[in-house]
């Protein structure tokens, strides 16, 4: 027993009891609920001291995790609704998405202690790229949470969610880390989702800004948004990873809002096969090369291997996207880069992003083949065009089953949605490659063509009791 308590004291132990930790209380269920093993001599087989006291220590090491963090955890109420948010800094920093607090000025924040108090929004609703905000509040005592490297976050990995789904705080789901570098289908509030980590630990309406904790109670990532066809929890959900939260965090306690520096290229993580034909085991391949752009003007081409920036080592995409959050708009950065096996170094003054959720059709890249998209010629004389359609914005209830789009009341016949097949009661999506989530949005991408352009449309709708998805060709 004695040795046995010594395992368990060790980093291996501890380890094991938080690996073992998710399915504890599904496995004591389980125990509680069966007919008894029969063995082979007929006798019923139960639970040792020792298999019983390893369960024991599960469960207890469980708790413990959650009661260390439980402090750190916050509810947050708006006049439109409500989430879930994480201390940052103890003197009254607090985390949450920029979503959950939307356009407010002031929230109500109920503590982990049970004070509840006003928070005011620090939030930069301009930014495309972080869902993400800062509430301070009047309070110098707050128990902050530690936050953790999310670039060492793996698939596999326990996870745990904690936050107010459906307005009940301090609610606790297990699960596991799903995948890492996920760009999520969706512009939703004018917020484009790129490099999230994929959980199944369950994540519902109202855990938007809580934490995802590791199996030290490290936040690695902040829960921001789930894919569903019911509006609740399907095993897949969201978090942003903690690094680009923080960096994201420390701009907006600065100086009220984000600056991000842009290079131009589309980058991912290295697949292994790249890695060990190219003989690198880190860095950030680049995809594609926006023609014009920062890195074409510096040289940079599809399949290099960016490995540094400004003296800082590039892991992967998730450093690289970061680093734009650490130099601005106007500055050089040397870019150090594998190509063909040698390693060089180039200039790269960095340029401003464009605007990601106003992009009707995409600007024109050069792809790892060197082949080129040229957009085709625009006659600046051509008139202005309509869509034909007169729309609404969605619902709540029909946001949580559409996920974005604007609604149709109504098609001009003979127009150009009349000929693209788009019917009263369809929900419009997408335009070319833009996800539509506001009247006022469909209104601004439609204004960027002109007569005799060509694009696509993407909408749902439902026939005889079947949903269907419809992308089509449309001309102006």
């Amino acid at each position: 027993m004695r040795a046995f308590r010594k395992f368990f004291e060790s980093n291996l132990g501890w380890a094991l009891i938080a690996g073992i930790a998710v399915g504890a209380a599904g496995t004591l269920g389980f125990l509680q609920t069966r007919v008894p093993a029969q063995a082979e001599n007929g006798t019923t087989s139960v639970l040792t001291g020792d298999e019983l006291e390893l369960l024991a220590a599960l469960d207890s090491a469980s708790a413990k995790l959650v009661e260390q963090v439980l402090p750190s955890v916050v509810f947050i109420r708006t006049q439109f609704g409500e989430g879930s948010g994480v201390v940052y800094r103890p003197d009254g920093y607090i985390i949450t998405n920029s979503h959950v607090v939307g356009r407010a000025q002031t929230v109500t924040v109920l503590l982990g202690d049970g004070r509840e108090v006003e928070g005011k929004v620090i939030a930069d609703n301009q930014d495309p790229l972080a869902d993400v905000a800062v509430v301070k509040v009047e309070a110098k005592d707050l128990v902050a949470a530690k936050f953790g490297d999310s670039f060492d976050v793996k698939p596999g990995q326990i996870a745990i969610a904690i936050g107010a789904p459906f307005g009940l705080p301090e609610s606790v789901s297990f699960g596991h880390i799903s995948a890492n570098g996920r760009t999520a289908p969706w512009v939703i509030g004018g917020k484009a989702y790129l490099n999230m980590i994929q959980t199944d630990a369950a994540i519902n309406p109202g855990n938007s800004g809580g934490p995802l904790l590791n199996y030290r109670g490290e936040v690695v990532g902040i829960n921001t948004i789930i894919n569903t066809t019911t509006g609740a929890n399907a095993g897949v959900g969201f978090a942003i990873p903690s690094n680009t939260v923080r960096l994201v965090a420390d701009q907006l306690i600065a100086n009220g809002k984000v600056v991000r520096g842009y290079i131009g290229v589309t980058p991912e993580n290295l697949k292994p096969y790249e890695a060990k034909e190219l003989g690198v085991r880190q860095g950030a391949i680049v995809r594609t090369v926006e023609e014009g752009g920062p890195a074409d003007k510096a040289g940079i081409k599809p399949g290099d291997v960016i490995t540094e920036i400004a003296g800082k080592k590039i892991r992967g995409e998730q450093d690289l996207r970061d680093a734009m959050l650490v130099h601005k708009p106007g500055e050089s950065v040397q870019v150090k880069f594998l190509r063909n096996g040698q390693i060089s170094t180039v200039s790269v003054k960095l340029g401003e992003r464009p605007d990601l959720t106003a992009q009707a059709e995409p600007p024109m890249i050069r792809e790892r083949n060197n082949n080129e998209i040229q957009p085709r010629p625009r006659d600046e004389q051509a008139q202005p065009v309509t869509l034909g359609v007169t729309v609404r914005d969605l619902t709540t209830e029909e946001r949580a089953e559409y996920g974005s789009g604007v609604y149709v009341t109504g098609v001009e016949p003979g127009s150009a949605a009349d000929q693209a097949g788009i019917v009263e009661g369809a929900v419009i999506q997408r335009i070319g490659r833009t996800r539509i989530t506001s009247v006022e949005q469909l209104k601004s991408v439609v204004s960027r063509f002109r007569s005799g352009d060509t694009t696509t449309i993407t909408y749902r709708y439902d026939r005889n009791g079947v949903t269907a998805t419809v992308t089509q060709t449309i001309q102006f």
